[in-house]
């Protein structure tokens, strides 16, 4: 069992948190706790739980919440066993637990070990420091009173600062004083009386060669000292003063190296002193919530009916989606609610989540109704323990997961509400789920505003994902006359003459939110059926005005409360509104009450509320001021840190945002938790999160003027990482080279070395085919010239990122081969750890994809297969068998790739591994093309074409090169021209493609025109894809009857003439001997056309390839007869 008061009490017995119940019982427990295992007398209890004026038969009262906690603390102690936990003494009880089941207790015990080392080990005192401060989670005691309790938790308080100033006290006297100045400043913020803390403040800008700092620091103190309390600084502060006037020795320290990676920070930890202002909310209702009415919805018969139509579907297993577009406060989550109703009463189980405009953790809508659905938490979370993975690797795993629980239940309706609020992540998962719910039992329903300027592109390529399903569209507009005048009479108990409802339907295009604030100002002022009055003539023109003319209902002191509010967002904590808007208890109740009251906001649980519409807090907050909207950002966050001192983890991305709005003075503080945010995002493979903190956390370290470079440079290849495992390289390339660039400047070349090394950490490369940056070779150069001898591992991963860099590069053919196999031998050599040989292997291979290296390959795939099984890589073994499977099927050795491929694939559907199954079943969909079943293949195109789009993963271009290939064989290349022209304009190989289409199409001229004159033509990339595209543009040149073209084409491909053409994912043509025959035929040489089409014909025979025997027979046919 764990015992925890140092923050809201808590008690957790096993694995779950124990129900304590209300106030009364919560409060005995924390009587007993702070008792410390003595027994504690019934009169004293009564006491402190009733007042002076205890309720009748009390006793008995308290022997109910005395059984009660007892089950709560023991649930499996059989009936008639005496309690072991919770005893009764004759006139009392007591609690038995143990010191280290308490947190306070062990909080003590570690203070006071840590003061034993304070002047003989530092470093162990400071271990002890940390873990204590650790286990604060809010104020001690929080949302318990009482006088006996306040006292302790006082006491507990007093205790915690004085661990605070022995632990700053014990940094500055390592020399640590850089990372001690932020925390101190907000320390003094938040303590302004504590003497202590302003002297350390002191030191430590002493110690920062910041003497006039901190004398004003001090003279702040005398000050705040004179102002607050009449009285003069103690004796240690005016010595002080004195001491830094003179510039007196005793005050100069060591000077600690920085540690890059920097402390955790305290701010926000355990740095509360004093209970938070006034007494916890709570505990406790703020008033008695309403009763629960269903109201009936209006104007929305036909949409309903639609949905249910699709809802009945789904009880007979036939899934599918339905969208669910209107504008802002147009009834959608409404709609949404009476479907839900109509699902439950069909027996359906429903999930509902959703977003909102603030800041969320990824995958919250999802979280949300996945848990309703599946009936248990951590659905959709990362496997304990499990590495992190891709993006498209994690959303996999998370559709699989929630995919069967859909598909073993009975019939489910998921409702996701606002997503044109949703992060990057939960898209992710939309397409992938979205793709698949025709085949499961469930109704998939996505709501969302429909104006263009509130949905993100990424909202738009998700919803076009979604299109492909046919999913059921139903757009919410304005109720009519007819349903206004129904739906004033039920919700204002008033009938109204049709005239009226016709100009509520004018005045409001028939929005029911604005409809519902309209009248409530009308029938406010009795208006509502007197179309002469002059409240009709000053209705506001929008709905965020009627809002806020409701507002200025409000007393001043509940307006600020609700601001202060609406700054923390649509929901959000009691506690932490009452700190931030400096309001007392009575306050902040009473401002929520009024709320509560004109309907602004509804009541979530005890203590916790949220603005009854995304319009309402809107208009709240717009309505702030600039500067004070700001002041309140950073009154929140500071608020947020003490609620959540301790348990920080969850709230960072939260407290970056709050700082971040708070303006240029907080920027460290707000890059710092974004870091932070992003770092755990990372962790958690939500890698879109990740990269949108990171991003944040840089812009906002420009106004940061002492960010370090290390910091700067650890943002940026967190930047990075995040790209990469979005699988997209070529755009982490920039901050990786920036990172890198900046730890040459400093003169840190390991650091530079490891920058740069972080791009070759994808599955995809960080260059387009055909692309080289002659910048980005010159900073490998540098680094690797400068990186000393002795680091040969690094040096050969650099070696071999060179040789990618270099692949394509004009002139730089020898080059590349020379360090990629220089990089090969040295770790062969060293005896380097296979691990690491594994990744150079593979970066070599890459550096090595021209098709002149072939066989140069061969035997370093064979090595990276070995290595893998050794090092038990399932995604690499997947991923370089299925390498070695398009090399050998490049090499005719089909039998062989086949194998290869069929084990790749079964590896990547066996350990949910994306990217590879993407290439494997791109490998696959081409087989079907060379076993000749074209109508196979075609559908195998579609699949992976969908399968792909539900990744938002690298390899688009792929899907039509194969389709292009299936219909060149088919003789329909040119149905093909307007997608082949368009994917010309983005890869420039595709102009041979599209061009063969025009050519097949009759169009010569025209694809003369796209192409130009032969010798204008640029060079085909000098990689994996050179032979397959060099074909392409074989053909087109030779049905343009082009000589030159083709005697050129002939002598470029020859070389090539023993392996079949084309690449397997991509294409596979045939043997190149085809082509070739093909081109001497044109080239007036039948004799060498011959020996060509020969060869050709019986590789296609050998190999199975019958589609490529008829077209070499047909070639063949073609020519003239041998002479004589």
């Amino acid at each position: 069992m764990r015992v925890q008061v140092l923050g809201d009490l808590e008690v957790v017995v096993g694995e779950r948190v124990a129900d304590l119940g209300g106030p009364k019982p919560r409060t005995l427990l924390a009587l007993l706790v702070a008792a410390d295992g003595r027994a504690v007398p019934v009169e004293h209890l009564i006491h402190q739980i009733w007042g002076e004026d205890p309720p009748a038969r009390v006793e008995a009262s308290l022997q109910s919440y005395v059984a009660r906690l007892r089950r709560a603390l023991d649930p499996e102690r059989p009936a008639g066993r005496p309690a072991e936990r919770l005893r009764t003494h004759p006139g009392g009880y007591s609690l038995t637990v143990t010191a280290d089941e308490v947190d306070a207790r062990r909080f003590a015990r570690l203070v006071q070990a840590a003061g034993t080392h304070l002047s003989g080990e530092p470093a162990e005192a400071e271990h002890l420091l940390t873990e204590a401060l650790s286990l604060w989670r809010g104020a001690a005691y929080s949302g318990v009173g009482g006088p006996a309790l306040e006292a302790e938790a006082t006491r507990l308080d007093e205790l915690r600062m004085t661990a605070v100033e022995q632990l700053w006290d014990l940094r500055i006297g390592q020399g640590r004083q850089a990372e001690a100045v932020p925390e101190l400043e907000q320390l003094v913020r938040l303590h302004p009386l504590r003497e202590q803390l302003w002297a350390l403040l002191a030191r430590a800008l002493y110690r920062s060669a910041r003497q006039g700092d901190a004398l004003a620091a001090l003279r702040r103190v005398r000050e705040h000292l004179a102002e607050e309390l009449g009285v003069d600084p103690g004796p240690e502060l005016r010595r002080l003063e004195e001491l830094v006037l003179r510039q007196d020795p005793s005050l100069d320290g060591v000077t600690a190296a920085p540690d890059p990676a920097g402390p955790p920070s305290l701010v926000g930890q355990p740095l509360v002193g004093q209970p938070l202002v006034g007494q916890p909310l709570v505990g406790q209702p703020l008033v008695a919530p309403p009763p629960a009415v269903r109201r009936r919805l209006f104007g929305r018969e036909d949409a309903l009916a639609a949905a249910e139509r699709v809802l009945r579907d789904a009880l007979g297993g036939r899934g599918r989606t339905v969208i669910v577009t209107g504008e802002a406060g147009i009834g959608k989550t409404r709609f949404t609610e009476a479907l839900i109703a109509r699902a439950e009463a069909m027996g359906v189980r429903c999930g509902r989540g959703g977003w909102e405009a603030e800041a969320c953790p990824a995958l919250w809508g999802w979280t949300q109704a996945a848990e309703q659905l599946a009936e248990r938490p951590g659905l959709l979370d990362p496997a304990p323990g499990g590495d992190v993975v891709d993006a498209a690797a994690a959303s996999f795993r998370q559709a699989a997961a929630l995919t069967a629980a859909l598909r073993d239940g009975p019939p489910a309706l998921l409702v996701l509400d606002d997503i044109h609020w949703a992060d990057a992540e939960s898209l992710r998962l939309l397409r992938r789920v979205g793709a698949q719910v025709a085949a499961l039992p469930v109704v998939l329903v996505v709501a969302l505003r429909s104006a263009p300027a509130e949905i993100g592109a990424a909202v738009v390529d998700a919803l076009a994902a979604l299109a492909r399903t046919d999913p059921l569209r139903l757009e919410l507009t304005g109720l009519d006359a007819a349903a206004i005048a129904a739906w004033v009479e039920e919700y204002a108990e008033m009938r109204v003459p049709a005239e009226v409802a016709a100009e509520l339907a004018a005045r409001t295009d028939g929005n029911p939110f604005y409809v519902t604030e309209l009248v409530r100002l009308l029938v406010r002022d009795g208006a509502l059926t007197a179309l002469d009055a002059g409240a009709w003539r000053a209705v506001p023109g929008g709905v965020r005005d009627v809002v806020r003319q409701r507002l200025a209902q409000l007393p001043e002191t509940s307006a600020l409360v609700i601001g202060t509010a609406a700054v923390a967002g649509r929901s959000f904590d009691l506690l932490v509104v009452e700190r931030a808007a400096g309001a007392g208890r009575e306050q902040v109740a009473e401002a929520m009450e009024s709320a509560l009251m004109l309907g602004l906001i509804d009541e979530l649980e005890p203590g916790r509320c949220r603005f009854s519409h995304a319009l309402v807090r809107d208009a709240v907050y717009d309505g702030l001021p600039a500067p004070r909207r700001a002041r309140a950002h950073a009154e929140v966050a500071i608020a947020l840190e003490h609620r959540h001192a301790g348990a920080l983890a969850s709230h960072v991305a939260e407290l970056a945002e709050h700082y971040r709005l708070a303006g240029p003075v907080h920027a460290r503080s707000a890059w710092v938790f974004a870091r932070r945010a992003g770092r755990a995002a990372a962790a958690r493979s939500a890698h879109d999160e990740a990269l949108r903190l990171l991003t944040e956390a840089e812009k906002l370290q420009h106004l940061d003027p002492v960010a370090t470079p290390a910091e700067r440079e650890e943002v940026l290849l967190g930047q990075a990482a995040a790209l990469i495992r979005l699988g997209r390289p070529i755009e982490a390339w920039p901050a990786v080279a920036r990172a890198a660039a900046q730890a040459l400047g400093r003169d840190d070349v390991p650091a530079a070395a490891d920058a740069l090394l972080t791009i070759t950490s994808g599955v995809w490369g960080w260059r387009n085919a055909g692309d080289w940056d002659d910048d980005a070779a010159a900073l490998w150069e540098e680094v690797l010239a400068r990186l000393p001898a002795e680091r040969a591992e690094t040096r050969a991963l650099l070696q071999v990122g060179l040789a990618v860099e270099l692949l394509y590069r004009p002139g730089s053919a020898a080059r590349t081969t020379t360090l990629a196999d220089e990089a090969v031998q040295a770790v062969r050599r060293s005896g380097a750890h296979d691990a690491v040989r594994f990744r150079v292997l593979r970066l070599a291979v890459q550096a090595l994809l021209r098709p002149d290296l072939l066989h140069h390959r061969a035997p370093i795939l064979d090595e990276l297969v070995g290595l893998a099984v050794v090092l038990g890589d399932v995604s690499g073994l997947a991923g370089v068998l299925s390498t070695r499977a398009v090399d050998r099927a490049e090499l005719g050795r089909l039998a062989d790739a086949h194998a290869d491929l069929l084990r790749a694939d079964g590896l990547a559907r066996q350990h949910q591994l994306p990217e590879n199954l993407l290439v494997s079943g791109w490998c696959l969909a081409t087989w079907r093309q060379l076993d000749g079943d074209l109508d196979g293949a075609e559908a195998a195109i579609a699949e992976m074409e969908t399968f792909q789009g539900t990744l938002a993963m690298a390899g688009a271009g792929i899907g039509l090169c194969q389709l292009a290939t299936l219909r060149l064989l088919q003789g329909r290349l040119p149905e093909l021209t307007p997608a082949l022209r368009g994917a010309a304009e983005a890869f420039p190989p595709f102009r041979e493609l599209h061009a063969l289409a025009l050519v097949q199409d009759g169009r010569l001229d025209e694809a003369r025109r796209v192409l130009g004159a032969w010798p204008e033509q640029p060079p085909l990339p000098w990689g994996y894809l050179w032979v397959g595209f060099t074909v392409f543009r074989a053909y087109t040149w030779m049905a343009l009857g082009d000589r030159a073209a083709v005697a050129d084409l002939r002598a470029q491909l020859t070389p090539y003439a023993g392996r079949l053409a084309g690449t397997l994912p991509v294409s596979v043509l045939g043997s190149v001997e085809l082509v070739l025959g093909e081109l001497a035929a044109a080239d007036g040489d039948p004799v060498a056309a011959r020996d060509h089409l020969g060869r050709a014909r019986r590789t296609h025979e050998e190999l199975g390839l019958t589609l490529w025997l008829a077209r070499t027979d047909e070639a063949i046919a073609r020519l003239a007869p041998p002479a004589g």
